[in-house]
């Protein structure tokens, strides 16, 4: 009996290594979040807002950004959609943030529209609402995320240019304000 029990309890204590330098620790559900939401270009045409998508993993696997999508609205009072932005096949770096910046264009309607509330009002509130889809192989996640941030008319006078017509200037901020007092006349 003493004959078996000795190499018994060695393998026991063989197995039992095995399987304590096997197990790794659980995956850690990544987060995303957003960092800016910023207008880059302002035309008569179109507008563009570009959104930085921030994704931090705290695994120390790498993982893959499959699809971050979302849609952007600007509220005066009631919702408007504006437009879609969306980027796929993103390697996530581990243990630490990948950073995502994600143009949207928004069209003429949309642009014109955003911009008169902002006329009127003086500034305009612009919400990103959307998903990140993470694979860390071993398991996928589905991320939501939201955010919403206020921009008021100055912020746009650098991205608006001063306009030359033959001997004449049109400074359009200063045409912004105006706008704003006659459309604040008009509806009072």
């Amino acid at each position: 009996m003493k004959q078996l029990t000795l190499p018994g309890i060695f393998l026991l204590f063989a197995i039992f290594i095995l399987v304590a330098g096997c197990s790794e620790p659980p995956l850690k559900e990544p987060a995303v979040s957003i960092s800016t939401v910023e207008l880059s270009d302002l035309t008569l045409q179109t507008m563009t807002v570009n959104t930085s998508v921030i994704i931090s993993n705290p695994n120390p696997v790498g993982a893959k950004l499959n699809k971050v999508a979302f849609d952007l609205y600007y509220d005066d009072g009631a919702e408007h959609y504006l437009g879609h932005g969306e980027k796929s096949g993103i390697e996530v770096k581990e243990s630490g943030n990948t950073t995502v910046i994600i143009p949207v264009k928004i069209g003429n309607i949309q642009a014109v529209q955003a911009v008169g509330s902002l006329v009127r009002k003086g500034a305009i509130t612009i919400r990103v609402n959307g998903s990140a889809f993470i694979d860390l192989k071993l398991v996928s996640y589905e991320l939501p995320f939201e955010r919403s941030r206020v921009f008021r008319a100055e912020e746009f006078t650098n991205l608006l240019p001063e306009v030359s017509l033959a001997g004449t200037s049109v400074n359009i901020p200063e045409g912004l304000e105006q706008a704003k007092g006659i459309l604040t006349l008009l509806s009072g």
